[in-house]
């Protein structure tokens, strides 16, 4: 009975030391720190308040610890970061120590898991899903499939127009993510025809986005990673809240994946003259190989020949969430900017009605709109679509600047704080001034501006998201004012994952 006290106190003992040096490695480390909530869990009651995005957070702590400073997540070092040369250095400079993203809470295994998309995947796997990606993104790919963007925005201007024409206060960020839904479900799962108000898929990726991760689940699988295997096994096996609505679109695009794939063997071409992307990953098959080679090297890893099934249905997948959120999110802040800001919405319609005088708008109209894509950027240095995204795991211990970072180590941009900084955007930075972006004298550094994220890892969907944007913004300008239709001063904000409003109150009043 002694020998088992003993036991069950060293135990006890042994656990509570190491909590008690883990809750202290930044303040061993000598760097400025967040004193954790909890010596078990860290800051984690603070990261997962879905009505106080993260992001949000690290720019609130940065204006009280400094642009750089450690957090614990669980048992996780994370340090924070709006130096810019350290963005620099660690984002692009070297990326080969930190090209893999930090690991999603019950997310998959990177390197093992059949199923791991292009954002989650990391090293020789990441290029090679890169690299098979990018040719769905490329200018002549996005002209391909422009007709089909505008025939959705067509369609929601109409539908605004019978609804809210008559001048009545509405959310038109909901319009937004019926568009943006709408256009990638077209691109990505064979849709036929628009749906606009009529997808059941809107309902179910909001509340994906919307999810609570302020759980106990989450909570432990941060503060003992141990039980992480176990975890994921009861969650595939009996089902969770966190994981139910991505389960079914998951179950979805396999479905539509397996039915492109019989329709290909049953037609005498194996290729298709599809637009969407189901057929643009099919098509596009590569495998890289490995060798012997232990650590990654961005320029020295090679891409082959094949791309799994399940890879595709991972693809898909990714592709489908981050183009419906990104670019909904996007227009309703830029539609929040314009309203609060007529004189800039007038000069947009200047410019919409000099270059953009045919009914339809080409792809080369949407190059001739400097001042709109002007407002765009503007409008993301305020709203940063990627902060979220902003972050790396490090692979290997490296000197960043002077500092040591452990292999193990998350790294996070406070984008938010990089956005603001007044040492790059000068006095003028709580300011909208799209004008900024059309002075040729004025430079901002690559790394500092980084709303679609930096480095070899940027947003492959960026330029996608911006002709979305731009396009819809020329329909609905060409016809209407964007006209304010709340007091709020501000936006109200929430996310767990990504950052999105709540609301975007507006009234629509045509031109005259």
């Amino acid at each position: 009975m002694i020998t088992l006290f003993i036991i069950i106190v060293s135990a006890l003992s042994a656990i509570y030391a190491f909590y008690l040096r883990s809750s202290t490695y930044w303040f061993r480390r000598g760097i400025a720190a967040v004193p954790p909530r909890s010596m078990i869990f860290g800051s984690t009651q603070d990261l997962l308040q879905k009505d106080y995005p993260r992001v949000l957070k690290y720019r609130d702590w940065g204006r009280e610890y400094g642009k750089t400073y450690g957090i614990k997540e669980g048992v996780h070092n994370t340090l924070i970061t709006s130096d810019l040369e350290m963005v620099h250095e660690m984002f692009v400079k070297q990326f080969d120590y930190f090209h893999s993203r930090k690991r999603v809470v019950l997310g998959p295994d990177p390197e093992k898991d059949v199923r791991v998309n292009l954002f989650q995947s990391r090293g020789q796997r990441w290029k090679r899903l890169r690299a098979l990606s990018a040719p769905s993104f490329s200018i002549s790919s996005l002209k391909k499939i422009r007709p089909v963007v505008e025939d959705s925005v067509l369609n929601m201007v109409r539908i605004m127009e019978e609804r809210h024409a008559g001048g009545d206060v509405f959310n038109i960020h909901q319009f937004y993510c019926e568009y943006t839904m709408d256009t990638i479900g077209r691109l990505v799962m064979g849709q036929k025809e628009s749906l606009i108000f009529n997808n059941p898929r809107v309902a179910v990726v909001q509340s994906l986005f919307l999810r609570d991760f302020d759980r106990p689940i989450a909570h432990l699988n941060l503060a003992i990673p141990l039980i992480n295997p176990i975890t994921k096994w009861a969650v595939k096996k009996f089902g969770s809240k966190l994981s139910e609505d991505e389960d079914k679109l998951k179950a979805e695009m396999e479905v539509a994946v397996y039915k492109r794939i019989r329709e290909r063997e049953a037609s005498d071409d194996e290729s298709s003259s599809s637009s969407d992307f189901i057929d643009l990953f099919l098509d596009f098959a590569a495998e890289i190989a490995m060798g012997e080679q232990k650590d990654f090297k961005l320029s020295e890893s090679q891409v082959s020949k094949a791309l799994t099934v399940d890879e595709v249905v991972a693809q898909a997948v990714v592709f489908l969430l981050a183009g419906f959120d990104t670019t909904a999110n996007a227009l309703g802040y830029t539609s929040w900017m314009l309203a609060n800001h007529p004189e800039v919405m007038r000069r947009c319609q200047e410019e919409i009605d000099e270059f953009c005088c045919d009914e339809s708008i080409s792809y080369e109209d949407l190059s001739n709109l400097p001042y709109i894509e002007a407002v765009c950027k503007e409008t993301l240095r305020f709203f940063p679509l990627a902060a979220f995204a902003n972050s790396r795991l490090c692979m290997k211990e490296t000197d960043v600047c002077g500092l040591m970072i452990e292999k193990g180590t998350n790294v996070q941009i406070d984008t938010f704080g990089l956005h603001f900084d007044p040492e790059i955007w000068g006095e003028d930075a709580e300011e909208f001034k799209p004008e900024r972006w059309l002075d040729a004298d004025r430079r901002v550094p690559s790394h500092a501006y980084i709303p679609f994220g930096v480095g070899p890892r940027i947003c492959i969907g960026m330029r996608l998201a911006m002709m979305e944007e731009k396009i819809a913004l020329a329909h609905i300008l060409r016809r209407f004012d964007i006209v304010k239709g709340t007091t709020a001063s501000e936006l109200k904000l929430q996310g767990s994952i990504t950052v999105t409003p709540v609301e975007i109150p507006v009234r629509i009043v045509a031109r005259q």
